[in-house]
């Protein structure tokens, strides 16, 4: 890594070791974190800034340096400036990992481009605007939260208990790479275990009609090297396939070349489907039965919100995950930056990946109190009644089509993602059927569970259970069942807690009072419910968060709160029950 101080801005000039497009890799790329102007106002222009701001963490979080929230038609102004040196016969892209909610963007006075949507990456070519030395880049946010009527996840201006503190603005990294005036844009592998091999498809900008591509085994130094038309998709067999699983989660590296451009990216060879054994339905990862046992992630931090602290922290919680004996994670209504995935895939564990909410303000009475109060309403909901699920705008109902695209055109590279949850809890919920129906052809691969918790109209692979409040009852079902939510006990550590009022499902108040109660629920809900189909569960949480703290660990990281010996023996236990029950008769 290289340091520059240039005008009192420090600009990170970086190798690809942390590239924040793990999955599209160049030599280098430099980051415009640090250290810009901001401004609040009501104006969409400005003449005075407030002071710094530290980039990416967003003004509400407290490594901003900020503090503030940004209200609903109020801006946010950002300024910095840095240095370049031109490069002949090159294009310069510059990438937003994510900024809450929408922004302009403008390089030099000019207008360069508009993003909408809070929590998918965009990028712009600035190669027309930019000048020799020194540039300025300034960025206009606005920011609807829960007052509006687009993807949100669990932010509200008045939060508190199972929703947090808004994020607005620049919330993940900002970088810029410079690329060949033809180069690759896009590569996407699909496995064949039955062929042997991989299916790919590159896609690039310029006239050349072949790139290279090398393969690197994972166990050794073995390459193989052939040459596919762009744009076009080749298949490319190989010898002695390696599976990815979680015990094992073999990557396979690869360099693509096209003309003067030369990336980096990698693959797994995995496939997922459906089983029937003994008259149930299960999730199988290539061809085998697999228990998914995980926990619920929402990916918030103490002093960084919605943005993780460092690319160590991330690692650090995935870490903790694999030592817990968990194999999966639900990522609960956020899309983490694509690191955050790359790490899944090479630590091995399988991620079930939420779409963001959105919809006009929910009833929690109507979404939250009466389902759990009678869970006969689970399935009375008819959710295309648009008024009643909170989507009467058709343009809000098209703004999800388009975003589910998007985050599956972004994240369909990642090896671990092996489900998409169209919907939780009926937060914005319609057309159930529908949608299932849209993701199934945008990705026949992977699993969609069209409704995670309740208001399930049939559609998508699961009958998708929450249950926090009494045993766990299963009834027979043609879809495979999981437990994607339960557990929320809560176990306050005292000086590790940072909300307003304790909020969760059952006070704990000693470790060894959470590893009894802890045992008894595996027992209860999971072990017993194993011979009935059960495929999978996934606890909350995680981790505390604001006023919740029913995670495994504390909201700032700092105490694990179980037996990490004891969790592991427990999900041992499990994994040996599942395996039994579902040998062939």
């Amino acid at each position: 890594m290289n340091l520059y101080v240039i005008l009192g801005w420090v600009i990170i000039m970086q190798d690809n070791t942390n590239y924040p497009r793990p999955q599209l890799r160049r030599d280098q790329y430099t980051t415009l974190d640090g250290f810009w102007d901001y401004g609040f106002s009501i104006n969409p222009t400005i003449d005075d800034y407030d002071g710094k701001i530290l980039v990416p963490f967003p003004p509400e979080s407290q490594k901003s340096g900020v503090e503030r929230t940004l209200l609903p038609g109020n801006y946010l102004h950002y300024r910095r400036t840095f240095h370049l040196t031109k490069h002949v016969h090159q294009r310069l892209l510059l990438h937003f990992e994510a900024v809450d909610e929408y922004c302009e963007v403008y390089l030099n006075g000019h207008f360069v481009g508009k993003h909408h949507g809070g929590y998918l990456p965009f990028s712009f070519d600035m190669t027309d605007v930019i000048v020799e030395g020194e540039n300025e880049i300034k960025v206009v946010v606005q920011d609807d939260t829960d007052y509006g009527n687009h993807a949100r996840g669990k932010q509200r201006l008045h939060h508190g208990g199972m929703y947090y503190t808004p994020v607005s603005g620049i919330w993940q990294t900002v970088w810029y790479e410079w690329v060949d005036e033809q180069y690759v844009t896009d590569v996407f592998f699909k496995p064949d275990l039955q062929k042997q091999g991989v299916h790919i498809e590159v896609s690039t900008i310029g006239d050349l009609e072949d790139v290279e591509v090398i393969i690197h085994r994972p166990d050794s130094h073995d390459i193989t090297t052939f040459t596919i038309p762009v744009c076009k998709k080749a298949f490319i067999a190989l010898k002695d396939i390696q599976l990815w699983t979680p015990d094992q989660p073999y990557l396979y590296n690869v360099e693509l070349i096209y003309g003067n451009d030369h990336v980096e990216s990698y693959f797994g060879m995995r496939t997922f489907s459906r089983v029937e054994i003994k008259g149930h339905q299960y999730m199988a990862l290539n061809g085998k039965p697999i228990f998914h046992y995980g926990l619920l992630d929402q990916g918030y931090y103490h002093e960084t919100l919605m943005t993780p602290p460092s690319d160590e922290a991330v690692l650090n919680d995935l870490k903790l995950v694999k030592s817990l004996g968990f194999n999966t994670i639900r990522k609960h209504v956020k899309i983490e930056n694509s690191r955050f995935y790359y790490h899944c895939d090479k630590l091995g564990i399988l991620v079930m990946q939420d779409m963001v909410n959105g919809g006009e303000k929910y009833d929690d009475r109507f979404v939250t109190v009466e389902p759990n109060l009678f869970p006969v309403l689970q399935s009375k909901r008819d959710d295309h009644n648009y008024v009643l699920m909170k989507r009467p705008d058709p343009d809000n109902r098209a703004e999800y089509y388009r975003e589910v695209k998007e985050t599956i055109d972004h994240l369909r590279h990642f090896v671990s993602i092996d489900t998409w949850v169209a919907f939780n809890e009926g937060w914005g919920q319609f057309d159930s059927q529908e949608v299932t129906d849209y993701i199934k052809k945008l990705d026949p691969e992977r699993f969609v569970d069209s409704a995670s918790g309740w208001f399930d109209r049939g559609a998508g692979d699961f009958l998708s259970i929450h249950n926090y409040f009494r045993p766990l009852h299963l009834k027979k079902s043609q879809q495979i069942i999981i437990l994607s939510e339960f557990g929320g006990m809560n176990y306050l550590i005292k000086n590790h807690f940072y909300g307003k009022k304790n909020y969760g499902y059952k006070q704990i108040s000693s470790r060894r009072d959470f590893m009894i109660a802890y045992r008894k629920l595996m027992i209860r809900d999971i072990m017993k419910h194993i011979p009935d189909g059960l495929s999978g569960c996934i606890y909350t949480q995680l981790s505390d968060i604001e006023d919740e703290v029913n995670g495994l660990i504390t909201y700032d990281r700092q105490v694990i709160k179980c037996d990490q010996e004891i969790m592991r023996g427990i999900a041992q236990r499990i994994y040996a029950l599942f395996e039994r029950e579902v040998e062939h008769e």
